[in-house]
């Protein structure tokens, strides 16, 4: 799997959860001024707004790199980003995944259901998971 030229910004976001991120890291898709078309193509997409075409593809195609994670893995939230979002603070230190689709990630904390990207969880080590 990886990301093409000819690739379509819908294509592009059925392939990994992440494009999105990767498309608002260069501005793109946020505001009016920068708004992309889902049938908008990658390689119009770099013509069109300035941006080398390897360097969009190679922040695109770098998603496969991030490492995944499977259902059943125990994992934890980054401490930046429980120190940024003061609600984390009373949520279970170990959660664990539960779905898994296109590079999105579902992880329950007890309670408290997280989604996001393999970067956004920590995997834990299955030694390193209380017993209980």
């Amino acid at each position: 799997m990886q990301f093409t030229p000819e690739m379509t910004v819908d294509q592009a976001f059925a392939l990994h959860a992440g494009a999105r991120r990767v498309f608002a890291r260069f501005h793109l898709g946020g505001c009016a001024n920068c708004a992309i078309s889902e049938t908008h193509t990658i390689s119009g997409i770099s013509e069109d707004y300035g941006i080398p075409l390897p360097m969009l593809l190679d922040s695109l195609n770098a998603l496969f790199d991030q490492g995944a994670l499977a259902v059943g893995d125990k994992v934890r939230i980054p401490d930046e980003i429980r120190a940024k979002i003061p609600q984390l603070a009373s949520v279970p230190e170990i959660g664990e995944i539960t779905a898994a689709e296109n590079g999105a990630y579902t992880a329950e904390f007890g309670e408290v259901r997280l989604q996001g990207l393999a970067e956004d969880f920590v995997a834990v080590e299955a030694s390193a998971t209380p017993a209980g």
